[in-house]
């Protein structure tokens, strides 16, 4: 009687849907599709045992999932029902094209160098306004961490230029493993300059707009000493001018870290850079700790 009723299911099945039957073993399976519905019916001989199972499809965006709804068994002349509903937790992975969100690293940029009032920055001579930085950001990299509010993660490589120009006649050099800031005697300078290279990454935390047209990004930058030197123009006899460079390398911090700020407009922003960390090491030269504030320009 279980056989024919069982017979008498698949028959109808066959005539509303689609019908597949897979025999593994012991187990007969028949796998009905109709609609969002599957019905999937396993017969065992040998324990005398059928099981139906209900399953219900459901959507999410770009994938489809089977959910069961319904769980039956029958067994030695009884049968044993149960209903459920296993509800899936999908967590999505945020992702924007292109065209939905544009980090703002990559780009050209160029600002005002200087020192903060911390440390011995009132004992150094710096030109504040003929010194300066150019930033050259040749590429970036977005991970989206929220859809709805727009963030993101920003890092990517740059290449960050520094000139810090000292006023009369002194030079950076290093004397015993220590770097001074030393004076000239029978000469007159026209320019004595420091100058660092860096390799900068960043990692930033970058908000935009829904029309992706104001921006706001804060976070550290890494920063990994490239090149250096000290440099100095002077004047000969008869206004003739001449060049030197006094000294490379000297006592500055190989590897450093900056906390940026930045905000802006479309591919227009301004920042503002702080060190809290000396440019030399510790105890090998004076504290002068970077502040810069800048303009950039993002592709």
């Amino acid at each position: 009687m279980k056989n024919y009723r069982l017979f008498s299911a698949c028959m109808l099945f066959a005539l509303c849907g689609t019908l597949t039957a897979n025999a593994t073993g012991e187990d007969t399976t028949l796998i009905f599709e109709a609609g969002k519905k599957r019905i999937m019916v396993t017969d065992n001989e040998q324990r005398q045992r059928t099981e139906v199972q209900v399953y219900e499809m459901k959507g999410y965006r770009d994938s489809t999932i089977y959910e069961k709804i319904f769980e039956g068994h029958y067994r030695d002349g009884k049968s044993h029902e149960q209903k459920k509903y296993v509800a899936t937790v999908k967590i999505p992975n945020p992702r924007w094209r292109s065209k939905h969100f544009e980090p703002h690293w990559a780009g050209l940029g160029t600002g005002i160098a200087g020192f903060s009032n911390e440390g011995d920055a009132h004992d150094i001579p710096l030109k504040s306004s003929g010194s300066y930085e150019f930033n050259v950001n040749f590429c970036e990299k977005a991970v989206p961490i929220s859809n709805r509010y727009r963030w993101a993660v920003v890092t990517g490589l740059g290449i960050r230029w520094t000139r810090y120009f000292v006023k009369g006649n002194r030079h950076f050099v290093e004397i015993d493993d220590y770097t001074y800031l030393e004076s000239a005697e029978g000469v007159r300078y026209k320019k004595s300059r420091l100058g660092i290279t860096h390799l900068t990454l960043p990692f930033l935390l970058e908000w935009q707009s829904p029309n992706n047209r104001l921006f706001f990004s804060v976070g550290a930058v890494g920063s990994v000493k490239m090149a250096s030197s000290s440099r100095v123009v002077y004047y000969k006899e008869r206004g003739s001018k001449g060049k030197e460079k006094i000294d490379a390398g000297m006592t500055l911090r190989p590897v450093s870290m900056d906390v940026l700020a930045q905000v802006g407009f479309n591919d227009c922003g301004v920042y503002v850079r702080y060190s809290p960390i000396s440019i030399f090491e510790y105890k090998k030269g004076p504290e002068l700790y970077p502040l810069s504030f800048g303009f950039m320009l993002h592709f």
